[in-house]
Parts: structure tokens; sequence; C-alpha cells
């Protein structure tokens, strides 16, 4: 299955550009934490560290903004937060679209903690990091009201509409692009393969626990990825088109019992 008509992220670029310096730049950081701490507002969330100053965190705000859309287009300045009813998303995957050339993060509350007070839940999924108009990211609400929580300090703009993605029915899926597909039914993992020196970047997401990006490599790739027991999961395959061409090999389990042979009887030939 091809997936040449969507163009490589300016975001998938970015990563594998930087992810060679992580390992200096880590370790500078860790013995910089304990001097900058004690001038900063510095925290440590679910999601990572952060700056976590007044107002930075919009879930942390007894009333935070609520954005409403125009047709699909959602649009705003600063931090605030998106609902979706679970009877107007009935747990279909969206697709979030950039249109602005600014930063922002977001989240997801998890199911557990909707309707619980700001000071008592806890710390939503960071699912997406978008920084230029055209990035994209998928959202896979839970069986509850979706709330995504946009995380800025300027003016942005982007559509939510339901996603199209591809059903992987046969256990197997390639291309050798950008692509959206999910699976149904019971296997709990895959194998990832990619020939070529482009990027190849796969994020992992379900309904039931936060979603992870497992592999962000480049050039050849060979690797084995599981996930929990789970009615759906969501792969989202960043790859340069060109560079590279990949596969998604579904370990699917035996559908039927194996049937064991019927003795033979003393009449039956040899």
């Amino acid at each position: 299955m091809s997936t040449n008509s969507v163009t490589v992220s300016s975001t998938a670029r970015r990563r594998i550009g930087t992810f060679s310096v992580w390992v200096w730049v880590w370790g500078a950081l860790v013995l910089g934490i304990g001097a900058f701490t004690t001038y900063s507002d510095v925290g440590f969330g679910d999601g990572g560290f952060g700056m976590l100053g007044d107002g930075d965190n919009p879930w942390e705000v007894a009333d935070p903004p609520v954005f409403e859309p125009d047709g699909t287009t959602y649009s705003g300045d600063g931090s605030g937060l998106i609902r979706i009813p679970l009877a107007e998303h009935n747990q279909d995957p969206y697709l979030v679209n950039l249109r602005t050339d600014e930063t922002l993060d977001l989240f997801v509350t998890e199911a557990v903690d909707i309707g619980r007070p700001d000071d008592d839940r806890g710390y939503p999924d960071n699912i997406a990091y978008l920084y230029d108009a055209g990035d994209e990211a998928l959202i896979i609400p839970a069986d509850a009201e979706l709330q995504l929580w946009v995380r800025s300090d300027t003016a942005w703009e982007f559509t939510l509409v339901k996603a199209e993605v591809a059903e992987i029915t046969d256990g197997f899926a390639s291309g050798t692009g950008n692509g959206f597909f999910a699976y149904h039914g019971d296997a709990v993992s895959a194998r990832f393969v990619h020939k070529g020196d482009g990027v190849f970047f796969v994020t992992i997401q379900t309904t039931a626990e936060r979603s992870d990006q497992p592999i962000i490599e480049s050039g050849e790739v060979d690797q084995r990825v599981s996930w929990d027991p789970t009615d759906a999961v969501y792969f989202t395959v960043e790859a340069d088109d060109g560079r590279g061409a990949w596969s998604i090999d579904i370990d699917e389990l035996a559908t039927d019992a194996p049937v064991e042979p019927e003795p033979a009887t003393a009449g039956d030939a040899p």
C-alpha cells in the first residue's frame, strides 16, 4: 500500500537532524538542573521535564479558556481547551492539521480524569508537538468526552476533522511515505522494517493507554514492537518518500485450533 500522496512533515526532518546531539546535550542538562531549579520554577510531570510557571499548563487552571470551532477550524491566542462529546466523536480518530507556523503542544485528558477537579487529576497525555503549517497528528478519543488541551504562548490555528485511516485487514501494510493505519484484532505486536536512507518514525496509539513513539530512526530498521491488548491500535508512520520503503507485519494469532488427525483403523491401508 503506497502513501505517496502524503508529504513528509518538517517535524520529521528536524527530529532526525537533532537526534544525534541529544546524548551529550542530556548530560549537560542533568548537570545544570540542580543549579537551574534554584532560580526557576521547574517541575516534573508525567509528560516529562518542563517549566511549570503560573498559567503555563491550561489543565491546572480552574476555568481555562474553551475554544469553539468555526466549521472544522479551531483558532486562539494562547492556551485553552477543546471539548468534543462522546456522542459526537464515537471514538473515531481525528486528524489535526496545523495552519500556522507557530509551535504548540497538544494534550488529551485520560478518561479516568474526566470530570475531576483541576487540582485532583493526572497529567494529560502529550500526543503531539507541532512546528510548522502542514504538520499533522492523529488523535484517538477514549470512551468518554474528548478533552483536547492546546498549550501555546502565541496565536494559532488548525483544522480538526475525522481522519481517513487505512485498515490493516490482512496483517500487512507497506509504503514509501507518511500514513495512518489501524488494526483491529487479537495481535499485540508487529515487525517494522525500513529499507533506505530516509527517516522512519512510528507512533503507536490505543484508546487504553498513552501514545508511544517507539521508533525514531533513519536508514535501515528491523524492529519488533508490542502493545497491551486492546480493541484497536493505530500506527502513524513518518517517512521520506523516495528515500526508502517500509512495512508493518502484524504478528497475528492463528484463528483456528489445529485439528488432530483421526487414528487409523485396522482396515485402513498402510
